[in-house]
């Protein structure tokens, strides 16, 4: 009498199932022709589809890969299949059952064959699209800011907590001479040692120690040029901005003589 086929392994409800079922991690299992036999933890809420409607079917047909990252995630499969690697992590983007288009961090681990079976691949699967949303307008930020930086006509120094320059825009380099090659990662002290003890170094402390904002307006050490410098907390540590005020201070003390010589004239 001949035995009857095996028929594909479907995953049976469990408590395990149950408490996986409220964690935020997919958990899906394939076998060696893609077929799915585990779709536990967050799968149905991630992907849409439940665990009654694709356990025996094969993973691609779900079209579940979006379809740029089709050929990627074939490569990554190959090399696991093939035994270059035991596991790999990776990300892609995936399409859900409801065409929504969402990102999601992959690690997919090669499990080795039970007997009269081969192995499987088990896929653990977060969806990660709020990060890749807040690190695209991060960088979509920063590149505005890097644009505002480069135009500014005043010069800008980024400080850390540990006085290191951190940024030095073109401004800044054609005011003070010093390139962003040359001071970029050195400390402010010991690429401008004369500013200690000045007014100037008294605002950056007094703004770095309790996070406001500090205006000085001063003569630079050994030096007739005036500057303006404003120091700006940030959470990073200050972003110091400073302009060149020698005319506007020069025009100033013209005017104020000349009034100071018009007083006299009317006197005698």
């Amino acid at each position: 009498m001949t035995r009857a086929r095996p028929r594909p392994s479907v995953q049976k409800s469990s408590p395990v199932l149950k408490h996986l079922g409220a964690l935020p991690v997919a958990i899906l299992e394939t076998d060696n022709d893609d077929t799915l036999r585990t779709w536990a933890g967050a799968a149905e809420r991630m992907f849409g589809w439940s665990a009654a409607e694709v356990l025996g079917s094969r993973l691609d047909a779900l079209e579940l890969m979006h379809e740029a990252d089709v050929a990627f995630v074939d490569a990554v499969l190959d090399r696991l299949r093939s035994g270059h690697n035991r596991y790999l992590v990776h990300r892609n983007r995936i399409r859900t059952r409801a065409g929504e288009v969402r990102h999601c961090d992959w690690t997919r681990i090669v499990l080795a064959g039970r007997p009269g079976r081969h192995q499987t691949i088990l896929s653990y699967v977060v969806d990660v699209t709020g990060q890749v949303t807040a690190e695209t307008a991060a960088l979509a930020a920063r590149g505005d800011l890097d644009r505002w930086l480069g135009t500014n006509p005043a010069g800008c120094c980024g400080l850390d907590r540990a006085w290191c320059i951190t940024h030095w825009n073109p401004s800044a380099e054609r005011m003070l001479e010093r390139s962003r090659a040359e001071i970029v990662g050195r400390e402010i002290w010991e690429v401008f040692p004369d500013l200690r003890g000045t007014a100037f170094h008294q605002a950056l402390e007094e703004a770095m120690a309790d996070g406001h904002l500090r205006v000085v307006e001063d003569r630079v050490p050994n030096g007739r040029a005036w500057y303006c410098v404003t120091a700006v907390p940030s959470g990073r540590g200050l972003n110091v901005f400073f302009s060149d005020v020698t005319g506007r201070r020069q025009l100033e003390h013209d005017l104020l003589a000349s009034e100071a010589f018009q007083n006299e004239l009317r006197r005698s």
